[in-house]
């Protein structure tokens, strides 16, 4: 068959309105016609089209005649170029090139589980019902629509088939699960319907667009001539709006392109596909942190060495009902502290209760990992069965691991009711120390393997074991195993709490960390975007950067003693600008190792670990002088680095006896290797800025007045220091000592000595270089 003659068959038995509506359809829809208007308007476009045609069949014939004719060119080029009509008649919603792929697959791919389950869900009652109605129904009903019968059959056939299928799932299953699937049924069905009608649009488009890629000339010939139609069609229209209505003719190009549309598409694809990706990651369940991995060594002890094995056996029970009891103890000091903190007695600003905290958080871990790893000795691999009699050893081990279990999540459930709805201590228990070797995430951890669905089923076997065991008389009497079984019975009301309600929790928890998923990779943008903000100078001193001069640095370092604090500063940074106060930076001078040594700091053992790296150098070959937090985090620094790079510097001596020295640079170095602190955040220790460091060395053992509120939380500015060092001066109870204070002159690019009045002027001086000539 030629394209002639198959094109001149399809004007045959398609009616020239009707083939002129098809064609002319895109363009209504592309005015922005919405899917149910253009629906309901379709009847009325093709009666529209069939007026006009009519009034000019008779007095135009000729040029209806030429759109004819114009039709058949453009059906004649469509099959010679083998493009399909949808795709040139339909709008695909589709991006234009390779784009438009890349749309389908994530359409597909989001699509194809709630498709799937609609479709499991509906697809018996849907061909029923269609079944039915087709039998029931004759031509004419079939024109006039669905009847009142015909409605009341479908909706009886969805009612009862729903009603058997919500009772079965109540009967096998939990009514978490019933109500999703009362919910999911009717939009997932609906959803399904939708899907494959897409789906079908998408490939008939993608099809004949990827076939188009090698065919381009063909293409562009089809799309001339399917412009010349619907042209033709825009004059013919105009005139009859004139001739005939009386209206005025629509503007040329009256057309809107529907790419916006598409992005705003993709763009709801691709926040639905990451928020789905989310919810997976966040909803699964992990390892409990903590818990070994591999086969027990104990069961392995029990077969070659029976005597030995009852021996760790006991001695491992013993150790359960010892750190029961600590446990009880430290969460009734938890108690204390928080109505402390609730009635503002305590702060976490302060050094001493920081630490109180830090030294709770971390008794609780190690006791935690010890009953962790009784658990994991213990637990066995049968625990669906009764114990047998003839096995009193498995019995013991299994309460052992039971008691060591419920154990931990009765004070998981605990520290989890006490503070899930308390944000700033979640996120003070989610904060690592790197000082007190307290890993990050504990409460998420916490709260992890409180909704870890396979180890609370396996706890809740276990506890109908012990149930059992209990009520049969099996479970053992004699100390400590008697001991076991009642503090076990303690802890039975908390695992129960833990039990009931782990869907709605997993759920909570699963939409907290998809937010956390979120807000992390912004919060990754914030040390960028600082750091490239803090390297930034509006003017360069080749070659070198700071007005300090190597001779002053001499001088000045022959003074220096370990504890010493650096007030500096460097000018023409746009970071000076967006701090408080012309000093923008603090550091702590440290000295040599021998001079730590001498003092006792390089064997606390807070400090020892760094003391190794602090023996280095940098790049540039100096020796390791100075402790300061920068973008890079807290590290050790050299002094030509620190000092030399800047243009002024005062070095403040905190007045303490050798002992306070010695304890206020030992806390110091613990912080050493935490990241920057790019919120200045001082209620927190996981990471610190430079003025935060020095008061984590110096709070307690000096008097540090209270902080301001900078940008609406409680900060201390390195001015602070200067005003302490000032104020003690004019009280006379001085707790600082200034040792030197070099001040820029920069009209004459160098830095020169100044005394103590220039340091307090530096108070009221403003934080602009061009401002302080």
């Amino acid at each position: 068959m030629t394209p002639n003659h198959s094109a001149h068959s399809d004007m045959e038995k398609t009616p020239l309105a009707e083939r002129i509506t098809d064609v002319y359809w895109l363009r209504v829809r592309d005015t922005g016609l919405g899917q149910e208007q253009a629906t309901t308007m379709r009847a009325e476009l093709e009666s529209r089209v069939a007026e006009c045609l009519n009034h000019f069949q008779g007095t135009a014939p000729e040029e209806v005649a030429q759109l004819e004719r114009t039709l058949e060119r453009y059906d004649r080029l469509r099959e010679a170029a083998g493009i399909n009509r949808r795709l040139l008649e339909e709008p695909s919603r589709l991006l234009p090139g390779v784009l438009g792929h890349v749309q389908a697959v994530a359409e597909a791919a989001l699509g194809a589980i709630p498709a799937f389950f609609g479709f499991l869900t509906n697809f018996i009652p849907y061909f029923v019902t269609r079944a039915m109605v087709r039998r029931a129904s004759t031509p004419e009903d079939g024109r006039a629509g669905l009847t009142a019968s015909q409605l009341l059959v479908g909706a009886l056939t969805f009612a009862s088939f729903y009603g058997g299928l919500v009772g079965l799932v109540a009967w096998q299953f939990s009514d978490q699960a019933t109500v999703l699937l009362a919910v999911l049924l009717i939009p997932t069905g609906l959803f399904a319907r939708g899907y494959v009608r897409r789906m079908r649009t998408i490939v008939a488009h993608l099809g004949d667009r990827t076939a188009s890629w090698f065919k381009l000339e063909a293409v562009a010939r089809v799309r001339e001539a399917q412009d010349e139609l619907v042209g033709s069609l825009d004059v013919l229209r105009n005139r009859y709006r004139e001739e005939v209505l009386g209206w005025d003719p629509l503007p040329a190009h009256f057309k809107r392109r529907s790419t916006s549309a598409a992005f705003a598409r993709v763009s709801l694809i691709a926040i639905l596909t990451l928020s789905a990706v989310l919810f997976i990651r966040a909803y699964r369940d992990q390892p409990v942190q903590g818990l070994p991995l591999g086969p027990s060594p104990w069961q392995a002890t029990r077969q070659s060495d029976p005597a030995a094995a009852e021996r760790e056996l006991l001695r491992d029970a013993r150790g359960v009902l010892l750190a029961a009891q600590q446990l009880d103890r430290m969460q009734e000091k938890v108690s204390v502290l928080r109505a402390d903190f609730s009635r503002g007695d305590r702060d976490l600003l302060t050094q001493e209760d920081h630490d109180e905290i830090r030294a709770l958080l971390l008794a609780y871990l190690d006791l935690r990992s010890a009953l962790l790893k009784t658990v994991w000795l213990y637990r066995g691999e049968n625990t669906q069965a009764p114990v047998s009699a003839d096995d009193p050893l498995e019995a013991r081990a299994f309460l052992t691991a039971y008691t060591a279990a419920v154990l931990l999540v009765e004070k998981a459930w605990s520290i989890y009711e006490t503070f899930r709805d308390d944000p700033t201590t979640r996120d003070q228990l989610d904060r690592g120390d790197l000082a007190w070797g307290i890993p990050p995430g504990t409460f998420s951890g916490i709260e992890r393997s409180l909704t870890n669905q396979p180890v609370m089923a396996e706890l809740q076997v276990a506890l109908r074991r012990v149930d059992s065991d209990r009520a049969a008389g099996r479970l053992p009497e004699e100390a400590p195993w008697g001991d076991l079984a009642a503090r076990a019975l303690l802890s039975r009301p908390a695992l129960v709490k833990t039990l009931d309600g782990i869907g709605r929790r997993k759920l909570e928890r699963t939409f907290r960390e998809m937010v956390r998923q979120i807000r992390d990779p912004a919060a990754e943008i914030t040390p960028v975007v600082s750091m490239a903000v803090s390297r930034f100078r509006f003017k360069e001193r080749p070659p070198h950067r700071g007005l300090i001069s190597p001779r002053q640095l001499e001088d000045l370092r022959a003074e220096l003693k370990p504890g010493d604090i650096l007030i500096e500063r460097r000018n023409w940074y746009i970071s000076n600008t967006l701090l408080p106060g012309f000093w923008p930076h603090a550091a702590l001078y440290l000295g040599s190792y021998e001079e730590l040594s001498k003092l006792g700091v390089a064997a606390d053992p807070r400090a020892a670990p760094h003391m190794s790296d602090f023996q280095g150098q940098d790049e540039l070959g100096n020796d390791f002088a100075v402790l300061e937090a920068i973008g890079e985090g807290v590290v050790f620094t050299s002094f030509e680095h620190s000092v030399g790079e800047a243009d002024a510097v005062a070095v403040l001596r905190p007045i303490l006896s050798e002992d306070d020295l010695r304890e206020a640079l030992s806390r110091a170095l613990s912080h050493r290797g935490k990241e920057y602190d790019f919120d200045f955040d001082f209620e927190t220790t996981d990471r610190l800025v430079c003025t935060e460091l020095i008061f984590r060395a110096y709070d307690g053992i000096l008097e540090i007045p209270e902080m301001r509120r900078i940008m609406g939380k409680p900060r201390i500015a390195a001015n602070d220091y200067v005003r302490m060092w000032a104020d003690g001066r004019e009280s006379g109870t001085p707790q600082l000592e200034l040792v030197r204070f070099l001040d820029f002159d920069e009209p004459n690019g160098v830095s020169v000595e100044a005394d103590a009045e220039a340091l307090v002027e530096t108070l009221v001086r403003s934080r602009f270089t061009f401002l302080n000539y």
